[in-house]
């Protein structure tokens, strides 16, 4: 029972240790240091609205980055709000790096261009190529 108790306990600290990925997206920095300002969840959800008009995030999402950021110590909160909302967002408008904006015009653009990217293989397979050699060879005669 001593070795089959002494694999387990190898194995579990090979567990323990395991490498936890985190996902980041373009609005975390700015969500983070909102929260970091004593905002509520849903407040930082419409100053990440008034930097990113386009994005889905709301509240519930900048919540579920609250507790992730608090269960990795990564954050604390102040009690009160340290400037009002007005202020906050136009001091997010600076926050945001241009990487973050770059990757946000990519995924809200994303959506469009694809679109427009069916429309031309519509476009370009409604185009028979053998009506212009056909055309080319009457042409000649």
């Amino acid at each position: 029972m001593g070795f089959l108790s002494t694999a387990l306990k190898k194995e579990y600290e090979i567990m323990k240790t395991k490498i936890i990925r985190r996902k980041h997206t373009y609005w975390h920095q700015l969500a983070k240091a909102m929260l970091q300002f004593g905002f509520k969840p849903t407040v930082v959800g419409h100053i990440i609205k008034d930097v990113f008009p386009e994005t889905e995030i709301n509240g519930r999402h900048v919540g579920a980055y609250k507790r992730r950021l608090i269960k990795d110590d990564e954050l604390i909160v102040p009690d009160k709000p340290t400037m009002n909302r007005n202020e906050a967002s136009q001091l997010a408008q600076g926050l945001v790096s241009t990487e973050d904006m770059f990757i946000y015009q990519c995924v809200v653009g994303s959506a469009k261009r694809s679109l427009k990217c069916f429309e031309f293989k519509f476009k370009a397979e409604d185009h028979d190529i053998l009506e212009d050699v056909n055309k080319w060879i009457t042409d000649i005669q």
